[in-house]
């Protein structure tokens, strides 16, 4: 009688621990670490060039306090028309840039007749160095021209570039207009560079030179900027979207930032 009730409490035991080490829940797999962005960057572009209206201090009055409320630290312009020595005219760059407190760099394309036309960056933060590229050598290119500006982002320095590009020149001659642009950046270990105006859209350009598109969505006017930022690890698309301003169509970009490695 013992030896029976020893065999069935040894296969009770038995059959407890089958029970427990078949019911433990196997241990979950290490999830991998998300990197997150050590900086947020809100970059906006806007196209003056089909504004066909006197531009007044109003106007920049209410740009300056849309860009303040979308929380813009960096803001690329093209298309500007400036009227040097006019009393009567509202320098577009001097009083954006009284109104916001920002730093800018102005691009030339054309001075004639006292109207002088370009591109321009406005910046919260330091400006370290700018340049001015025009495609004059490029065959359908005219007074078109971009402006390139490198910024201390705080992570590290970004180079934005406001552009202009010939309205009728072909695939290949865009390309052209596109590798003079990233020639520009002078620091070959920081490629951050995001390039804002009348870009190519629905083009392999953007990938032949490294870039990505950023996409835009709604009905945005087909005058309205686009941009375009470095293919790498540096930079993160976060969030996009589009305004409606009296001036044109604001295109807002919040990208994030990566410090070098």
């Amino acid at each position: 009688m013992n030896k029976i009730n020893t065999f069935f409490l040894q296969l009770f035991v038995i059959s407890l621990c089958i029970e427990f080490f078949c019911g433990c829940p196997s241990t979950p797999p290490k999830s991998e670490t998300v990197r997150k962005p050590e900086l947020s960057l809100q970059i906006a572009s806007i196209d003056l060039a089909s504004f066909n209206k006197r531009i007044e201090r109003k106007h920049i009055s209410d740009l300056s306090k849309i860009l303040k409320r979308e929380q813009i630290e960096v803001l690329a312009v093209q298309g500007i028309a400036r009227y040097p020595g006019v009393s009567t005219r509202v320098d577009f760059v001097e009083e954006l840039s009284k109104q916001t407190d920002w730093r800018n760099v102005f691009g030339e394309m054309m001075n004639a007749s006292g109207r002088q036309t370009g591109n321009a960056i406005f910046s919260s933060y330091p400006i370290l160095s700018h340049y001015n590229e025009t495609f004059e050598k490029v065959k359908s290119a005219n007074f078109d021209a971009a402006i390139q500006a490198s910024i201390d982002a705080g992570v590290r320095s970004v180079v934005v570039v406001s552009s202009q590009l010939p309205a009728k020149a072909t695939p290949d001659e865009l390309g052209q207009c596109l590798k003079l642009i990233t020639a520009l950046n002078p620091d070959r270990t920081n490629p951050l560079t995001i390039i804002a105006g009348n870009l190519p859209s629905s083009s392999t350009l953007h990938t032949d030179n490294n870039f990505t598109e950023v996409p835009l969505r709604g009905s945005s006017k087909s005058s309205a900027s686009k941009l375009w930022y470095s293919a790498n690890s540096g930079l993160q698309l976060i969030a996009t979207r589009q305004l409606d301003t009296e001036l044109g169509t604001l295109i807002v970009v919040q990208l994030g930032l990566f410090r070098q490695k």
